[in-house]
């Protein structure tokens, strides 16, 4: 009992159980989707192959965090994991009422308040290629039907 409280003190141990999780969840999900072979891949040739790297990544890095000796916990920093959030929340809300340079540029804004050492100088640039890359790649490049601009 006392060797099962010792792991689960182990952030590495624990974040190792849960790559290991997600991989046999997509696992489960790929379900009975035809695999085909390395010529004919079939629909679950690839999500198949990364659910088991999901699962390979998972084990290794639980049986590397069970051989560490357990480090202090640290505080749980909360202004990274709210603007994060809150970046991916805005662009999931906006990106088809504004279109894509908008939900892009008020993402990459709120992501980069996340840190204390940002470099808000930089901040326009980063915006700038951004929805330079996501105008081109996603709308032009894949053909999605996602609008440039506000509706």
């Amino acid at each position: 009992m006392d060797l099962l409280r010792a792991l689960l003190r182990r952030n590495e141990f624990l974040a190792g159980l849960f790559v290991l999780a997600l991989g046999a969840v997509c696992l489960a999900a790929v379900g009975d989707l035809e695999i085909g072979n390395a010529v004919e891949m079939g629909p679950g040739y690839v999500p198949r192959a990364l659910a088991w790297f999901l699962v390979a990544a998972g084990l290794g890095m639980s049986l590397a965090g069970a051989r560490r000796a357990a480090p202090v916990r640290a505080q749980i920093q909360w202004r990274p994991v709210i603007m994060v959030s809150l970046a991916v929340l805005s662009f999931g809300a906006t990106v088809d009422r504004w279109g894509i340079v908008v939900a892009v540029l008020l993402s990459t804004v709120l992501a980069t308040l996340a840190s204390n050492i940002s470099r808000h100088r930089e901040t326009p640039w980063l915006c700038l290629v951004l929805v330079l890359m996501a105008s081109v790649g996603f709308v032009k490049g894949l053909g999605l039907a996602i609008p440039l601009w506000p509706r």
